[in-house]
């Protein structure tokens, strides 16, 4: 994809973490933002730094269709098309499954913005690169996924469930759209990253039966603080380097990641080393391995 003219970049989630350091990628490349967040005064400094002309932030909340119209319209409005949507908006929290039954509203609401968000998103992703684009043009589609998604992570239960139902979504979608539409998938699983939902203060109160000694949780919640300040982490600002690196491949170097035979899908794996070393660690304190060994494509 790459291109001579700077590409239009609709990102979601843009307040802080992958989508605040790509909307400053975007940018620092010369490239066009649609920064949306549910706060656009978050933006404030950005938007004093950057003309209208290449940073166009607007007011989103994921779960309002209405207003997903809203800015994809805008967006045209302001610069005739959209090259590149960055499906990064989500929320999470970290407690054992049981733990939620008391505030199950909790586990729906992450439902709510983690994939119906996201799904309503790629859909006015994939009809705007279809009809509103001009003809042939296409797009892409990235889909910020998660490396929870592959693998089952305690204390991430529902947050894994989230991104495993995108992930397969995105595969389903990929192989639903024409090929004369030209639109294009990156489907990005990110090893745990250093953003601010990378905290203790995200944790939510244990489980009654996870104070048991014996409770993989309980080790893991000892241990948290320190792991999430260690090298383990990958800094946002270098996956969010390689995401966007691979978004300006040519269609030949990008098929050489497609995977399951799903033309116009690359699924990308990043920062996967934080992963490798948290199933090491409750491999050891449950007496066996919980990582899968699958193959990936890590650009």
């Amino acid at each position: 994809m790459a291109q001579s003219a700077p590409r239009v970049w609709l990102i979601t989630g843009s307040s802080s973490g992958l989508g605040r350091a790509m909307t400053e990628e975007v940018l620092h490349n010369g490239e066009i933002a649609v920064a949306t967040l549910r706060k656009p005064s978050v933006l404030d400094d950005l938007a004093a730094q950057y003309p209208r002309t290449q940073l166009l932030v607007l007011p989103l909340d994921v779960t309002n269709e209405a207003q997903i119209k809203y800015v994809f319209a805008q967006a045209k409005n302001a610069f005739g098309h959209i090259d590149v949507v960055y499906n990064n908006a989500g929320q999470v929290f970290y407690q054992e499954l049981e733990g939620t039954l008391s505030n199950m509203a909790r586990a729906k609401a992450l439902m709510d913005v983690n994939f119906w968000g996201a799904v309503a998103v790629s859909f006015e992703a994939v009809r705007f690169f279809r009809e509103e684009n001009p003809k042939g043009y296409g797009g892409m589609l990235v889909q910020v996924s998660s490396a929870a998604a592959i693998t089952g992570v305690p204390l991430l239960g529902f947050y894994n469930t989230t991104k495993a139902a995108l992930d397969s979504f995105t595969e389903v979608l990929a192989q639903e759209v024409l090929p004369a539409w030209n639109i294009h998938f990156v489907n990005v699983h990110p090893g745990w990253t250093r953003t601010p939902i990378s905290s203790s203060d995200m944790l939510e109160p244990p489980a009654v039966y996870a104070s048991e000694p014996a409770a993989v949780t309980t080790k893991m919640r000892s241990e948290f603080d320190a792991f999430i300040k260690s090298d383990a982490l990958a800094d946002a600002e270098v996956v969010t380097k390689r995401i966007w690196s691979v978004t300006r491949m040519d269609n030949e170097h990008l098929r050489k990641g497609v995977q399951e035979g799903i033309p116009g899908l690359v699924n990308m794996y990043v920062g996967m080393d934080s992963l490798d070393f948290v199933h090491t660690k409750i491999g050891r304190l449950q007496g066996e391995l919980m990582w899968n060994t699958k193959v990936h494509y890590e650009y």
